[in-house]
């Protein structure tokens, strides 16, 4: 009786702390993701042509990165500059002129605006091959000679002798490699602000 009755005068012992959370919440926090740069209004708006990042979809490989340029009067044809090839065999300079993307199945999975490219610097007829589809490896005008001189990745994939013979660790570069190195460049000649090329840095894989 003396136990209850001091039991009952002391009240109840107090709840237990809450349990900690997890270690593992704290990776589960994500950086908010990178935003795309502001696009800054050209010159000559009519004469200018606006240069995009194409993302298709390359699961499960990285994904294949390209830039786009599509014509002021239909947005589905344009002129799509990229690094074309694979990490085993290496990578080619490649230009698809009056490239109309009502004729493939392979879509972009998004496409993000970057940065016009004033007409001075860009010869709307010569590159839409005057409205002639065409598959060309030859820069024309400042701003494609200017991607054209960032030298495309050659191959980075060891065959398996290859890596057996040197056992050395080879860093792979690819089409997104080529086109943040040519961004760099791009701003480099005053062709794109840093805040692009800042902006193809965070997103690369």
């Amino acid at each position: 009786m003396k136990s209850i009755r001091k039991a009952a005068e002391g009240g109840a012992p107090p709840p237990p702390p809450p349990p900690l959370p997890p270690v593992g919440n704290k990776a589960a926090i994500q950086p908010p993701a990178p935003k795309p740069p502001a696009v800054l209004t050209p010159k000559d708006p009519a004469r200018a042509l606006l240069v995009y990042l194409l993302i298709f979809n390359g699961a499960p490989f990285k994904d294949h990165w390209a830039y786009w340029m599509p014509s002021p009067t239909n947005p589905n044809i344009g002129v799509l500059i990229h690094a074309t090839g694979d990490v085993k065999d290496g990578f080619k300079f490649e230009v698809k002129r009056s490239y109309d993307f009502t004729t493939t199945a392979n879509r972009p999975t998004a496409k993000v605006p970057l940065q016009w490219v004033e007409a001075s610097d860009a010869d709307q007829e010569a590159m839409f091959n005057h409205g002639k589809n065409k598959v060309d490896g030859t820069p024309i005008g400042r701003f494609e000679t200017a991607l054209y001189s960032v030298k495309v990745p050659g191959k980075s994939l060891n065959a398996s002798d290859d890596r057996a013979k040197s056992g050395t660790k080879v860093i792979q570069r690819n089409c997104q490699t080529w086109i943040v190195e040519s961004a760099d460049e791009l701003v480099a000649r005053s062709f794109f602000e840093k805040e692009v090329a800042a902006y193809l840095h965070a997103i690369e894989q």
